[in-house]
């Protein structure tokens, strides 16, 4: 998976979606949106990318695509990536029955 500057794209089994930026550099993942942020990280193989992203809202009144929540765990993975995207799903670690699907598209390398 390339370092760089991604446009994420998110929807939740809840039927919310959403969108937000992250940085991924060298395995670490920083971003965010109007009212989260996303800190975690995110490695490959030559097989699979999995990851773990801890998701904290920064702007009270902001609503997850998983309701109301000030801050939960997501646990992620999803094939190899070639080129300039990525697809990842998972789901919440304290409830495993609620879902997410994630695609990002690169945008520009980071510093």
């Amino acid at each position: 998976m390339k370092d760089g500057i991604y446009h994420v794209r998110f929807s939740s089994s809840m039927g919310s979606a959403g969108e937000g930026l992250v940085v991924i550099k060298e395995g670490m993942v920083n971003g965010g949106d109007a009212g989260y942020l996303y800190i975690g990280q995110l490695s490959h193989t030559a097989e699979a990318l999995t990851g773990n992203l801890k998701i904290k809202r920064w702007k009270h009144g902001h609503t997850s695509v998983f309701g109301p929540l000030d801050s939960f765990d997501l646990k992620l993975s999803g094939p190899k990536s070639e080129g300039n995207s990525f697809s990842v799903s998972g789901g919440m670690i304290d409830h495993p029955g609620v879902s997410i699907k994630i695609a990002g598209d690169f945008l520009a390398n980071a510093a």
